[in-house]
């Protein structure tokens, strides 16, 4: 019954949350028509379910009054009859049987009243029991103070073996410098900066930061001096003061507001309803994509991370706030470690290097106007780009 309700929970999330594919396909009747089965197959078990429940409670008690009927029956015989026992003893026994029959029925009904809740603590141990993929080392080190870069020796990566995402990276980031990643989908851009942030450890090879292996440096001060912002922004349901400051609970309104104003969110904000008190909604469904995207460029600000990764932070936006947007991101930018990943190439044009991936392995690397001499994958990824602007323009 359990599985069945997540079911239909797991059904109505999905439904809700893509419900313009749902109208712009006009698929209102077939969503009808699988939340109708889910429906009925839930009802259908959990009215059986709780008819064996239901029945549980009258069955005790219609067995206690059964056995109560066969110790008074036989019990008049044996005193009236056969006098094997005398009217005080009958007496006596019968009181005590009549004791041991309310904890006889509690254990009977025992089963139907805790079968929901095994089931469900079932469900929760089972993801509390499941142990954490990456572990701190013994004595494992803080976060150096990123004074050379990040270095990747060799690294490879497979999330199921024998079927490898990345393959002998071999990359040097120079400390305060901005390193872009391009490549078709599926290139493996995005593994490579969740390597970094160990969600995942290499399978192959080594990352260093200031030439201490990342394996050995404590996962929480590694995370801490990341800042990531990404296409699909994360926004909480709290105000816009709570979601800037997340992380940073310490900070001031006077910390959070200069955050904003360098994110250029300032005055959007001070334009809602309620100001930095604004709930924003589930997932900032209150705001516009370019004013959360603005609100998380503020919130990786206020955190000040030395190393920051971009995955497609500008991808979904329009003109005007791609313009505000990368405009946030270049203060953003001063005096850290960046990795950008972008499939506009005309946003990573000034990046000190571009790293060109294609089938997990780096197949070029250079300034831009160096890979565009080069005439190989940069080059044609740039063309294909260039005639999409084109014909999108006409």
């Amino acid at each position: 019954v359990l599985d069945l309700a997540a079911d239909v929970n797991g059904h109505i999330q999905e439904t809700l949350s893509g419900i313009r594919l749902v109208k712009s396909s006009g698929a209102e009747r077939m969503e009808r028509g699988r939340f109708r089965d889910l429906t009925e197959r839930y009802f259908r078990m959990f009215v059986r379910t709780e008819r064996w429940r239901a029945l549980a409670s009258p069955l005790t008690e219609m067995l206690a009054a059964i056995g109560t009927v066969v110790i008074l029956w036989m019990g008049a015989n044996l005193v009236l009859s056969d006098q094997a026992l005398t009217g005080a003893q009958f007496v006596g026994f019968l009181a005590l049987s009549l004791k041991l029959y309310s904890p006889v029925k509690y254990a009977a009904k025992f089963p139907a009243l805790v079968q929901p809740g095994l089931v469900g603590a079932e469900r929760v141990f089972e993801f509390l029991d499941s142990p954490a993929e990456i572990n701190d080392r013994t004595g494992a080190l803080p976060f150096p103070e990123l004074r050379k870069g990040v270095r990747f020796d060799d690294v490879s990566f497979a999330y199921r073996q024998g079927q490898p995402v990345l393959s002998h990276i071999d990359l040097e980031v120079p400390a305060g410098t901005v390193t872009a990643l391009v490549g078709p989908s599926g290139a493996g851009k995005t593994t490579l900066v969740d390597l970094l942030g160990r969600f995942y450890d290499v399978t192959d090879g080594r990352i260093s930061v200031d030439d201490v292996d990342l394996r050995d440096i404590r996962i929480e001060d590694l995370r801490g001096s990341l800042g990531i912002v990404s296409q699909e922004t994360v926004l909480f349901h709290d105000t816009v003061r709570a979601n800037i400051a997340y992380g940073r609970p310490d900070a001031t309104d006077e910390d959070v507001q200069a955050a904003a104003r360098a994110a250029n969110a300032h005055a959007f904000v001070q334009a809602l309803p309620d100001g930095y008190d604004t709930v924003v909604g589930e997932r900032g469904t209150e705001l516009s994509g370019g004013q959360r995207q603005r609100i998380a460029i503020a919130r990786a600000l206020l955190r000040d991370p030395p190393i920051l990764i971009f995955d497609e932070a500008t991808s979904a936006l329009d003109t005007e706030s791609e313009r505000l947007v990368q405009d946030a991101i270049e203060r953003l930018l001063r005096g850290r470690t960046v990795f950008v990943i972008a499939h506009r190439l005309s946003t990573i044009q000034r990046a000190d290097t571009i790293v060109v991936l294609e089938s997990g392995r780096i197949v070029e690397q250079g300034r831009h106007e160096q890979l565009l001499e080069a005439r190989g994958t940069y080059q044609r990824l740039h063309e294909m780009q260039f005639r999409e602007t084109s014909a999108q323009a006409e």
